[in-house]
């Protein structure tokens, strides 16, 4: 076996597809089960995301990602123009993937940390953040978000799963499992279960305009994405 893709393989599990050389990407990396964890290419989506939440484009901005995973979505902006990214998450496992496909693809301004959001370091503002897969994990989801607000300057994009099937506008606790790469490593979690629940706080942390732009209800826990902008 090549040594790049034993590379890839030592790294699994993976979660997103990425390219990390022209024909060659994350998914060499994957076996049948992934250690349960989900295995998809979302850049297409994402790209298609950008285009709409931020229709002058992102060029010249900074973006900030938070619980980055792989970096998949850092690197996927910088391929849009992003001058500069940063992606933390807190488990280490992720970060060592963002390492290497930086490093792979040749990406010298996207930096990746092991940091909790609670402990992030001091930053300079962002223009663009992406809140994705993370809100859900937080002991105190609020609190959580209020960090990344203040350090976003025009947009930010907060992406959830979310509770289907309960009264909108309320937050509902579940115990998380720190031992699943894919879980929290706080124990205690809060879905929200509706933009009833998100777009207060938004507006509390001062995003003037609040939008929906995905809502997936098909099981008990779907999933809910907004976009709100200064």
């Amino acid at each position: 076996m090549p040594t790049l893709e034993k590379r890839i393989r030592d790294l699994a599990p993976w979660h997103l597809e990425v390219e990390v050389q022209p024909g060659l990407t994350t998914a060499v990396g994957v076996d049948g089960d992934n250690d349960d964890v989900s295995f998809f290419d979302d850049r297409s989506r994402f790209r298609t995301l950008i285009a709409e939440a931020v229709p002058q484009g992102l060029d010249g901005r900074r973006f900030l990602d938070c619980a980055c995973n792989c970096g998949a979505y850092s690197l996927w902006a910088r391929e849009l123009g992003a001058s500069e990214c940063f992606g933390f998450d807190v488990r280490e496992h992720w970060i060592e993937q963002a390492h290497f496909l930086a490093e792979q693809r040749g990406e010298q301004c996207c930096r990746f940390e092991v940091c909790d959001l609670y402990d992030l370091p001091e930053l300079e503002p962002f223009d663009v953040t992406l809140f994705k897969g993370i809100f859900y994990h937080l002991p105190d989801p609020m609190a959580g978000l209020k960090i990344a607000a203040d350090l976003t300057r025009e947009t930010l994009i907060l992406n959830t799963a979310m509770r289907s099937g309960e009264p909108d506008g309320r937050l509902v606790q579940w115990g998380s499992t720190a031992a699943h790469p894919m879980q929290g490593v706080h124990g205690l979690g809060w879905y929200p279960t509706g933009p009833g629940a998100i777009e207060p706080i938004l507006r509390w942390l001062g995003f003037s305009h609040v939008q929906e732009t995905f809502r997936d209800e098909t099981d008990v826990i779907g999933r809910l994405e907004m976009v709100a902008h200064r």
